[in-house]
């Protein structure tokens, strides 16, 4: 792990920023297990009110063959980054991409895209998330709860609710993803813009 950087733990959403790695567990409605993957995050500071997120599937070819250069996800090095890098799309199921707007401690994403975002921090190191997701004129709801119940360790847990099955309103899914920090910086590969 790189060298490890000061949470501002007065800052909301702070603690997220680094790299993680983890898996995904997902579970049928009767709790059967369905199926794991695996998935690389990077969280970092686009500016003093953006927080942007990125989430790639060990399977995406473009995030394979990631370089060593990292960067500290608050400085200036994230906008020369952006001016270098490609864009991702921010609808692509495979690869979660969404800058949040941070209002202290509750955070947006633009409301108007296929999959938009909203969540608050209910203390330090505890949020919720309520994620949606449009597809064929319905909307999937998927509720989660994050936890870093260490600085190096977070938790996700949630269902999903809606269009999974035949009832609206009917829990779907649940999902159960573990991550663990690799770095308190970010691999410069994954900086990248929203399309």
């Amino acid at each position: 792990m790189t060298s490890q950087s000061a949470f501002d733990y007065a800052k909301p959403f702070d603690i997220m920023v680094g790299y993680w790695v983890g898996t995904a567990s997902i579970y049928g409605r009767k709790g059967a297990y369905v199926m794991s993957t695996k998935s690389f995050v990077s969280v970092y500071w686009l500016d003093e009110d953006t927080l942007s997120f990125r989430e790639s599937a060990e399977d995406d070819p473009d995030f394979q063959g990631l370089p060593t250069d990292y960067i500290d996800p608050r400085s200036a090095a994230v906008g020369t980054a952006l001016a270098s890098t490609k864009p991702v799309a921010s609808d692509a199921l495979r690869v979660m991409t969404y800058d949040f707007t941070v209002e202290g401690p509750y955070c947006y994403t633009n409301q108007t895209d296929p999959i938009s975002v909203t969540g608050r921090q209910t203390h330090p190191d505890a949020y919720s998330f309520h994620v949606k997701i449009k597809k064929n004129h319905h909307y999937h709801h998927v509720y989660n709860s994050h936890h870093l119940p260490t600085p190096d360790d977070w938790h996700i847990l949630g269902p999903i609710v809606g269009r999974v099955n035949r009832e609206e309103g009917e829990v779907g899914l649940a999902v159960a993803q573990f991550f663990r920090r690799i770095s308190y910086q970010v691999p410069l590969q994954s900086v990248r813009p929203i399309k």
